[in-house]
């Protein structure tokens, strides 16, 4: 079999750019291989497609059997990490953050040549096609739409919020990816009038695909790295019940922050001692594999909202309004906090009936470790978070919680709304979000539920009430139930050649071995100050562009 020049683990938001961008170049060809199923443009699935985040309840989208724990002590609780072409940019909320400029001269300094913030704008802005704000820091005609609600759309309750907020020294602001002051804006949304924009609908179109350099495989699993010495020279992929060797003269790793490192320490690379005691013969000992995680720290508040103040069952729309807040903590950077302020929390009918105000610390310094439990591609990585383990992150945090407080007891809020409660992860509300007749029907019954004096017997089932004192005592029970975001990074990190314990250099290469690179959001330094699915594509759109250099030069 001739080898791929390039072949490309993982369909996800960077996988799929990065493949269109390579086969650009006719002289390229290029392999994208992904373990979940294709979603080809004439016939991507209705829940992938809606402008509201169906696909998030679909199971069938997801890794399986995955599970993480929050904080030191924490029972492992069901994580998602999507397994489907498009990868998270076809399952998650579909919220369109950049982050700040100074999270990327943060990656600079950390060691990540090349990516400041003046070097990744560029990448930003071709893949960005603004519908809402123009100028030279946003992109016009990139593949990926993005728009926002304006406010004259938002629900009498987000309304209610943003005033609230703004009470508070949080002026509504109209550019949350340009104007990096904190205030109140429309949540950039990466969706049009014709529903979500994946990267698998936006780079993978029906012209892409007839590229005659460019192949792609789904429902193949990349059980491990093939060498030759210390050479990356092809995969073991295994489809079905086959297992076939496929070479190529180099591989990418895109699979995200949980499966990039969980393949590279199955294939040798990683923590020597740690593979060695699982019986897995290392080839480069790189302890940083693994290491380095991290992800926003969370805390949920949700409600009843009253019937007049709830978001139309015909808006299909999930991001809505959100806040950006600083702490003032001592070292931390400004706007490291970030509020949501959401008034629909499913597409079934029960959604409308509830409210989210959420708390989250976007500029954390914990750090966690995906380590492996067994050298089985069949079975999970261990994935531990650690959040909130440094103290000045359960302090931002507790900022962030005493600022939703105070503006979910506002009196403008506090008339639109129930008790407070924080959601449990297994609750029967959960479970009411996913597809089918049956759980429609049952959401139809909820609804009603919610609506009659009974509610607070649903409320009791969807999660713990929040008491009426405000003191540290709540705030630190609050704390307790942090929350992972779907937002992993760093666990492949990005660092100069004295670093040890970087993984990778700033071209993306894996250090130790040769012909593999990484390009996705385990190389970033420093987790951003945003949700991570447009950083993550923009660091394939900056890779293709820079570190690969000339498509006729992109072999080793």
């Amino acid at each position: 079999m001739t080898p791929w020049d390039v072949l490309i683990v993982g369909a996800g938001a960077a996988g799929c750019i990065l493949a269109a961008r390579l086969s650009e170049d006719p002289r390229c060809r290029v392999l994208l291989v992904e373990a979940g199923i294709d979603t080809p443009p004439e016939a991507v699935p209705a829940d992938i497609s809606d402008a509201y985040p169906v696909s998030y309840a679909n199971p069938a989208y997801f890794w399986p059997g995955l599970t993480a724990t929050a904080r030191p002590g924490s029972a492992a609780a069901p994580f998602g990490q999507a397994c489907v072409m498009g990868g998270g940019s076809s399952v998650m909320g579909m919220w369109a953050l950049r982050g700040m400029p100074g999270d990327y001269d943060a990656w600079r300094n950390a060691g990540a040549a090349g990516w400041g913030w003046s070097d990744v704008l560029p990448a930003f802005r071709r893949l960005e096609r603004d519908l809402d704000v123009a100028g030279p820091l946003h992109g016009d005609s990139g593949p990926i739409s993005i728009q926002r609600n304006p406010v004259e759309r938002w629900p009498a309750f987000v309304r209610a919020l943003a005033t609230a907020a703004e009470g508070r020294g949080l002026p509504l602001r109209s550019d949350l990816n340009g104007d990096f002051a904190d205030g109140v804006f429309a949540v950039p949304a990466t969706s049009d009038a014709f529903g979500r924009a994946s990267a698998a609908r936006g780079y993978l179109t029906t012209e892409v695909r007839k590229r005659n350099n460019l192949s792609i495989e789904t429902d193949a699993l990349v059980t491990r790295l093939v060498f030759a010495n210390r050479r990356v020279n092809g995969v073991e992929l295994r489809r079905a019940n086959l297992v076939n060797t496929i070479p190529a003269r180099e591989v990418v790793l895109s699979a995200g922050a949980i499966h990039s490192p969980a393949l590279l320490m199955r294939s040798g690379i990683g923590p020597a001692g740690d593979l060695a005691a699982l019986g897995i013969a290392p080839v480069a000992d790189l302890p940083g594999v693994g290491a380095h995680l991290q992800n926003h720290p969370l805390v949920m508040l949700a409600t009843v909202i009253a019937p007049h103040a709830r978001q139309s069952p015909a808006l299909r729309s999930y991001p809505m309004a959100c806040a950006r807040a600083s702490s003032f903590h001592p070292g931390a950077p400004p706007g490291d906090l970030h509020l949501q302020f959401v008034a629909r929390t499913s597409a079934n009918s029960h959604g409308t009936r509830f409210g989210v105000i959420g708390a989250a610390l976007y500029s954390p310094v914990s750090r966690g470790r995906v380590s492996l439990v067994h050298a089985s591609p069949n079975v999970p990585p261990r994935v531990d978070f650690n959040l909130l383990s440094e103290g000045s992150d359960r302090a931002q945090l507790g900022a962030a919680v005493r600022l939703v407080l105070k503006i979910a007891d506002d009196p403008a809020v506090a008339t639109l709304r129930g008790p407070l409660f924080v959601p449990r992860e297994s609750s029967l509300i959960r479970r009411l979000s996913r597809p089918g007749l049956g759980v429609q029907l049952a959401s139809m019954a909820v609804a009603a539920l919610l609506d009659s004096p009974l509610r607070g017997m649903a409320v009791r089932r969807a999660g713990t009430l929040v008491f009426p004192r405000r003191d540290d005592r709540l705030i630190d029970q609050l704390l307790d139930r942090v929350s992972p975001m779907f937002h992993p990074t760093g666990s492949c990190r990005m660092g100069r050649a004295d670093d040890p314990s970087a993984v990778v250099d700033p071209l993306c290469r894996v250090r130790g071995v040769a012909g593999l690179r990484i390009v996705d959001a385990s190389i970033m330094p420093v987790i951003p100050r945003a949700n991570t699915c447009l950083p993550a594509m923009m660091i394939a759109e900056h890779a293709a562009a820079t570190t690969f250099g000339d498509r006729a030069n992109v072999l080793p």
